[in-house]
């Protein structure tokens, strides 16, 4: 099956009236949940589906621990997590107690080559 998208115009600055451009945005195709995942992966080795979410949740766990210590977690085969921060509001050199004004702002993920490599030949369907 192919991957749907849809073309959406890029957004042009008014100081810089160019061409129109536009840039590919994926439909959404539904997602997998927790529950189909444990059964596919116990389809595919000697686990089943309880040691399956009890591997799924340690590692959950673990990886909470080393991205709180600041550290990247690299998954063979599935790619690398790193925590993202920012600030809670504007901080300046006279800002008092900076490291108050920090918060979590997400885990970045970068995919591994051999994730990418699992696409082989991508395969897209416009819809328009």
């Amino acid at each position: 099956m192919a991957i749907s998208f849809d073309w959406y115009e890029n957004p042009v600055s008014p100081d810089k009236p160019e061409e129109k451009r536009f840039h590919p945005r994926i439909i959404a195709n539904g997602q997998i949940d927790t529950k189909d995942l444990r059964s596919r992966i116990q389809s595919r080795c000697t686990l089943n589906e309880v040691d399956v979410t009890a591997v799924l949740d340690a590692l959950s766990q673990v990886m909470g621990e080393e991205l709180c210590e600041g550290r990247q977690v690299h998954l063979d085969g599935i790619g690398y997590f790193r925590p993202c921060l920012t600030s809670t509001e504007p901080v300046t050199i006279d800002t008092k107690r900076k490291a108050t004004k920090v918060k979590l702002k997400a885990i970045q993920f970068r995919a591994d080559q051999t994730l990418k490599n699992e696409f082989g030949i991508l395969k897209v369907k416009s819809l328009k």
